[in-house]
């Protein structure tokens, strides 16, 4: 009788062979739904991105159809410099267009100085609602500054067009012409900005440009990147 059971217990259980094989498959089908998983998240921030993006577009085309003129500061436009906001390289942060597009009274930073959003939006009109963001994710952070599904300053160029009294140049140096300078930032080997009046990008979950650029600046492809781009 004791054999009887003996041989029905081992008959009926596992092997530590077929138990390692079974804990191995678990862990691969559980690695598989955490990549797919991952895969599916990524996805939907760059979809999260590209809807920042078309609402920020619209702000923009508001505010430029009331003033005809870009939402940059009087002293940079007349210069007719396009303007980088948020360089990634340097202090230029976008704080001071979400201010401008929000219809506030308030000074900021840029490159180093100061300026009014009142000066270029005198009316004080709101373009554009923000977001909150604590987590400076996906909206405006305590900061002023406007980030993107991943963590990282919106990145935003704009052109300033032909500065008053000034010809025209047939160059895109970012100097008083219609083609827009992102003075290499958001420039790709298989596309870049042309005569837009602003664009949006973001270099996505690893915050660099492309996928193996050496600089920001550095003109390298945009397909196969995690980039989410607005042109």
């Amino acid at each position: 009788m004791d054999r009887l059971r003996t041989f029905r217990f081992a008959s009926g259980g596992f092997t530590l062979v077929e138990l390692m094989v079974v804990i191995l498959i678990i862990l691969v089908l559980a690695m598989l739904v955490t990549l797919g998983a991952n895969r599916f998240l990524e996805k939907g921030r760059k979809v999260q991105a590209m809807a920042q993006f078309r609402d920020f577009q619209v702000g923009m085309s508001l505010f430029e159809g009331d003033y005809q003129k870009p939402p940059i500061p009087k002293e940079k436009r007349d210069y007719g410099w396009d303007i980088i906001y948020s360089d990634p390289n340097g202090d230029a942060k976008n704080g001071f267009l979400i201010g401008v597009l929000a219809g506030e009274d308030k000074d900021y930073p840029y490159q180093g100085r100061s300026f009014s959003t009142k000066d270029t939006n005198p009316r004080a009109e709101a373009y554009m609602t923000f977001p909150f963001a604590p987590d400076n994710k996906s909206g405006v952070g305590k900061d002023g500054n406007l980030y993107d599904p991943w963590g990282h300053e919106v990145l935003v160029a704009v052109n300033s067009l032909s500065a008053p009294g000034q010809d025209l140049l047939d160059s895109n140096g970012g100097n008083n012409d219609r083609l827009l300078s992102t003075f290499g930032f958001g420039e790709y080997t298989d596309t870049k900005p042309k005569e837009q009046s602003f664009v949006f990008w973001s270099y996505g979950k690893d915050g660099k440009k492309g996928k193996s650029a050496p600089n920001n600046q550095s003109v390298v492809p945009l397909v196969g990147s995690d980039d989410v781009i607005s042109w």
